[in-house]
């Protein structure tokens, strides 16, 4: 792969509000019925957002709170149904990987027939969105530092019922916009801090090993890699640290950008079925196995030295290591047995592992066997 493409307009810091703010004056002067999706809290009500978002005035503006986590069918199904009157033309999502999910989900499905939430499933593994001729425009501000939403083309939707996660996919699904705004992570649970960082710093590894990566990719990869951990040790004992609190939000950034033309790999593959079955949580799940599948690609990287270099190791056996003492800086279980995973259950998630579009996207093909073992050792 040797080209590098993400058409997300960039609006770093609170100083860069005031263009923020111009760019909508200008862009959607003439749009009149905004749907605003938080995560909740009162977020909306931060200095910063409340002078933002009064470019919203004189306009139609319905406001959903979505208190959820890895959105289900049957939430999109819901939060559908109760907006279908109203025809939004903008989305402004401010919240974290599943708020802004939820936001792509909703823009893709708007207009569709759905009496039940097997519509909402039709159309999703059928990928009927893809037929629509106009795609609703929506802007995200995250406010977590890990998931890279803000800057990807695709939303992560699961269905618990039949035990499987889907992808909505489209390059109309990027955002017109993304605001990143380091002080709205400081909201954040430091737990949540520490298990979006995770999941970084497992996009950007995945994405520098991608088939489909490129000196690019890796370049971001390496900068986010490297940002993660050195300052998210530092945000342990000083989590009101804006500083620390910018890196970090640049250092999700970059891996977003990096992950956003390669999607994920094995990592990301072998985490479904551990978030989905035993409910660990998606960056913690995805990361656990880091360590492991590095060694099993190292020979088939392009200059693996750099990404160690980017880890503060020497040799690959170490990557592990320093994914170990993050977990445990934070007080985040390190085994699958933690969890209440045993040998025998093994074969369970082997077999729910395989993602089409992650797992062979990986540099070197991982068989159920070697998958087995890889998944016994971490018990």
């Amino acid at each position: 792969m040797s080209q590098f493409y993400n058409p997300v307009r960039l609006f770093l810091g609170a100083e860069s509000l005031n263009e923020f703010v111009q760019y909508v004056n200008t862009r959607y002067r003439d749009v009149h019925r905004v749907l605003l999706l938080t995560r909740g809290g009162g977020v909306e009500e931060d200095e910063n957002l409340r002078e933002v978002l009064a470019v919203l005035q004189g306009k139609e503006v319905v406001l959903r709170e979505l208190g959820l986590a890895n959105p289900d069918i049957g939430d999109i199904y819901a939060l559908k149904r109760e907006l279908d009157s109203f025809d939004f033309e903008l989305v402004i999502a401010i919240g974290g990987g599943s708020v802004l999910d939820a936001a792509k989900a909703l823009v893709a499905l708007q207009d569709a027939r759905a009496e039940s939430a097997e519509d909402i499933r039709e159309r999703i593994v059928r990928r009927l969105y893809c037929r629509k001729e106009k795609i609703t425009p929506w802007i995200g501000f995250a406010t977590t530092s890990g998931t890279g939403s803000e800057v990807t083309c695709w939303a992560t939707v699961w269905d618990k019922a039949l035990g499987v996660k889907y992808s909505i996919s489209d390059e109309r699904l990027y955002a017109r916009a993304a605001v990143m705004l380091p002080k709205l992570t400081a909201m954040m649970p430091l737990k949540l801090s520490a298990t979006t960082a995770l999941d970084a710093i497992c996009h950007a590894t995945e994405a520098y090993w991608s088939i489909r990566s490129n000196a690019i990719v890796r370049h971001y990869a390496l900068q986010a890699i490297e940002r993660i951990r050195v300052f998210l040790p530092q945000l342990k004992h000083d989590p009101a640290n804006l500083l620390l609190r910018s890196e970090l939000s640049l250092a999700s950034l970059y891996a977003g950008l990096a992950f956003s033309n390669t999607r994920t790999t094995a990592c990301h593959s072998i985490s479904y079925p551990l978030t989905m079955l035993y409910g660990i949580e998606h960056g913690v799940a995805a990361s656990m196995t880091l360590g492991s599948v590095l060694k099993l690609n190292w020979n088939a990287m392009v200059e693996p030295e750099n990404l160690l270099r980017a880890f503060g190791v020497g040799k690959p056996e170490e990557v592990q290591r320093v994914m170990m003492q993050l977990f445990e800086l934070y007080d985040i279980p390190v085994r699958l047995g933690d969890y209440g995973i045993t040998a025998d259950q093994v074969g369970k998630i082997v077999a729910r592992a395989y993602t089409k579009g992650r797992m062979d996207n990986n540099p070197v093909p991982i068989s159920e066997e070697t998958l087995e073992k890889l998944l016994i050792a971490l018990i």
